[in-house]
Parts: C-alpha cells; sequence; structure tokens
C-alpha cells in the first residue's frame, strides 16, 4: 500500500456498528477484515458475515485518503459503474450497500457480494508467476479469449439504457477523443517532478494524429488479465472499474495489448505460450465485436502515455517513502517511456531491455534472511533449472534481504509481497525481473524458516 495502513481493528468495530444499523435486531458476527493484495489506487477487504441468513462473504472497497494514484479518485462512481451493470450479461459482483458518510470508515465505501474463482497474479506478473505459469497452452489461450468475449461484451452493453451516462456524455466523436486527451494532460501536469520529454511528445503526437472515433461505447478502462476472475477458465467477474470512461472502445483493446506486453517482454523476460499475441487478438476481438480496429498503433501508443503517467506519480511516491525503484530515474525511465521511444523515434531514457530467456543464462539469486530462524542461502538456476544452496556468493543478480519471520509470512500468504516491498520489509538489489522470473521456483525451493 502507498498510503497508510489502516487500522483493521478499528476497522472491524466501525464495519460492524455500521453492519448493526443496516440490519437492526440481527445477532452478526463479523470475520477480521483481510487485505488480498497490497493494492495501489484503492483499499480492499474481506470479511466473512454471519447471522440469521447464514453465512455471507463480503468485499469492503474503501476509498483511498492518505495517497491518490489519480488526481480525482471517486468511488460512489465505481460502484454506480458496476450495479449498473447488473443483468447486463458482462458478469461483475452484486452491490450490497454503498455508503458515501465518511463518519464510519473514515471514508466512502461500499459493501458486495464475494465471488469465488482465480485471478491471475499482478505482482509478480501472471507471465512469470501463479497459476498461468503452471497452466497448459490450451489453457492459456481458453482464458485470453474468455477474457477478450468479456472486452466484447462491456463494449456491447447499451450505456444509455444502463443510465451510465453519469460518466460524461461526448457531444460528438471528435470531443470524446479531446475529452480523453485534456484529461490526462491535466493528470501529467498535476503529477509534478522533473520535466517528462517523452511522455510530452507522446501527448503532441496524439493531438496531431486524432481521428473521428466510428462508435463511443462503455470503455472499461483497465482491461486486463489480472483484473478479470475466472472459474473453469470461464470469466466469472469483471473487476476495478475506478478508469471506466465512455468513448473510443478501441481504447481498451490496445490497453490490455500494451499491458500484456509491458508486464512480459517490457520487463525483459519472454510470454507464456498460449496467449494470442497482438494481432490475432485485434482479428479475435474484430469477429467478437463484429467491427474493425482501425487504430492500433494510435492505441499503443495511447496506452503507453497513460501507463507511463501511472508509473511516474508512483514513481514520485516511492521515492517519498523511501523504497526502492526498478531504475534510477524510474519517473521518466520505466517500460512506458521506454515502449514509446521507440515506437516514436525518440532516445530510450534508459535503453530498451533485452528478453532474457532463463533456460539460456545462469543466473544466482542470494537471500540474507534476519533475526531468528534466518540465515544465508542462494537459488542457482542453470538453463532454466533451479536448486537451493546454503552459504553467499559473489556473483549474484540479485540480492533478497528481509527479517526470516517476514520472509516465511510472505511465503505462506500472510503478507503481501508488494506490500512487505513498499513497506521496506522486503528490500531487493538487482535485476527485478529476474526475481520475477524466479519467484515460481523460489516459492517451490522456500522452506519455513520459522
Amino acid at each position: 500500500m502507498l498510503g497508510r495502513q489502516r487500522d483493521l481493528d478499528a476497522m472491524h468495530d466501525a464495519l460492524g456498528a455500521w453492519l448493526a444499523m443496516k440490519r437492526p435486531g440481527e445477532k452478526l458476527t463479523l470475520s477480521p477484515p483481510v487485505a488480498p493484495k497490497a493494492g495501489i489506487s484503492n483499499e480492499t477487504f474481506l470479511v466473512d458475515l454471519d447471522g440469521p441468513r447464514g453465512h455471507e462473504r463480503l468485499v469492503v472497497r474503501v476509498q483511498p485518503t492518505d495517497f491518490l494514484v489519480f488526481p480525482e479518485y471517486d468511488l460512489m462512481r465505481q460502484a454506480r459503474v458496476v450495479q449498473s451493470l447488473a443483468g447486463s450479461g458482462v458478469p461483475v459482483p452484486h452491490v450490497r450497500w454503498i455508503e458515501p458518510d465518511t463518519s464510519h470508515l473514515g471514508a466512502p465505501f461500499y459493501v458486495m457480494d464475494r465471488i469465488e474463482g482465480e485471478v491471475p497474479s499482478e505482482v509478480p506478473p501472471y507471465h512469470a508467476f501463479g497459476w498461468c505459469v503452471d497452466a497448459t497452452p490450451e489453457r492459456r489461450a481458453r482464458l485470453w479469449w474468455s477474457g477478450i468475449d468479456r472486452l466484447a461484451a462491456i463494449h456491447a452493453v447499451d450505456w444509455r439504457a444502463r443510465g451510465l451516462d453519469f460518466l460524461g456524455v461526448p457531444a460528438d466523436g471528435p470531443s470524446a477523443l479531446d475529452a480523453q486527451l485534456d484529461w490526462w494532460a491535466r493528470y501529467l501536469a498535476w503529477v509534478g517532478g522533473p520535466p517528462q520529454p517523452v511522455l510530452a511528445t507522446a501527448l503532441g503526437w496524439l493531438r496531431e494524429h486524432r481521428y473521428v472515433p466510428r462508435r463511443i461505447s462503455l470503455c472499461w478502462g483497465d482491461a486486463r488479465l489480472p483484473n478479470l476472475m475466472f472459474r473453469d477458465d470461464d470469466v466469472v467477474a469483471v473487476l476495478d472499474w475506478e478508469m471506466a470512461f465512455l468513448g473510443d472502445p478501441e481504447a481498451d483493446v490496445g490497453w490490455w495489448i500494451f499491458l500484456d506486453w509491458a508486464t512480459s517482454e517490457g520487463y525483459g523476460f519472454p510470454r507464456l505460450s498460449g496467449f494470442p499475441d497482438a494481432e490475432e487478438t485485434i482479428r479475435g476481438y474484430e469477429a467478437r465485436a463484429r467491427v474493425r480496429v482501425e487504430h492500433p498503433l494510435y492505441q499503443e501508443i495511447f496506452a503507453a502515455f497513460r501507463f507511463g503517467i501511472i508509473m511516474a506519480r508512483i514513481a514520485l511516491r516511492l521515492q517519498e517513502i523511501g523504497a526502492p525503484t526498478p531504475t534510477e530515474h524510474f519517473e521518466t525511465d520505466n517500460v512506458a517511456t521506454q515502449r514509446l521511444a521507440m515506437l516514436l523515434g525518440l532516445p530510450p531514457p534508459g535503453g530498451q531491455r533485452d528478453v532474457i530467456r532463463l533456460d539460456e543464462v545462469t543466473v544466482r539469486v542470494q537471500f540474507h534472511l534476519t533475526g531468528p530462524g534466518g540465515g544465508s542461502w542462494y537459488v542457482l538456476s542453470r538453463s532454466g533449472e533451479a536448486t537451493r544452496h546454503d552459504g553467499t556468493v559473489d556473483d549474484a543478480a540479485v540480492t533478497v534481504t528481509a527479517s526470516a519471520a517476514d520472509w516465511d509470512a510472505i511465503q505462506t500468504g500472510r503478507l503481501d509481497r508488494t506490500e512487505a516491498f513498499l513497506g521496506g520489509r522486503l528490500r531487493v538489489d538487482g535485476d527485478l525481473s529476474l526475481l520475477m522470473q524466479l519467484e515460481q521456483a523460489i516459492s517451490r525451493l522456500a522452506r519455513p524458516t520459522c
């Protein structure tokens, strides 16, 4: 979490009191809130509620107050989007309650039903860690196309009939694109920090090459696999609607393709086989949506531009809290600005990362675990085969330092690795992309230390 961590005991008491008002006269038992992951732009908690109506599994989403990724954050708007999509053919959780009053949890929040399923790993990316790595290529293809099916379904929603005009109805085709570019330009100015020559050039290119969208639809805004929940390889929930807007649906296709590239080859490691490439994805989307994607280059540049602004905001926050960053000047040198430089013919800010295939190299990752039960050991990966060894090595590509207790908590799922990293409890020195590629093997080799 990039903001201050919430007092979960206080939240439990306040949420219990609030639920008692919603269910007067019922004897209720509320489980302690659990954060499923370290969110960046939102706070999400899981709770179980027991009472006369049985066992209810709920999700509570709270509007952040300490650190905002976006200059404007309206949690009520997100909840209204999800409510509006109920019964639309786009699978979303059922929203139970929306609470705008900040007196209960210190910020607005909403409560929705919890849906059971699998979500592809976000950090480390699903190309390097989690159940997608263990899946067959055929299964990965099914997951991908199920996601594209839902993307086409989102774009087919009759947003007027669903009352989604509160997202801002464009006056005409040109104004829809201009409104998006203007919003992101204001966001870039709001971020501040050092000059952003690559992002400024990209914005100029996007304005110069803007076009009239052929259609206006509901756009998800954050279309990517880790925002989907699967069961039996089919999407059962489309999550995270904070970036939703009315505009050209091609933008969602571009974001999907760019984010998949950015979290694989962009980080320096190969994509998993079975996931269709960009061209095949576009053709598949066109067949499902029955429209042509006419501006794929524009959408890739637009996606990289938007992601670059988000990265700049996060990078500056990481500097504020003293957290390590993947590059020395991460706010201007990141996967988005590197991609934009390549697409626009600009000097790369930090050099384009070469794809490193573990089956072609030898890599050593050193671990130093402190405190009771600690010690030093390293993982040796030679031609894709990883083994564990006690002691230290001098030529480690990555060095990981944590307390033995925190390391054990990370491996058993009691401590989110991103939260540990951002909170300074997990230190990583060296090539972070190599560590992400080896996370799956490291998890298998790591044995409890406490």
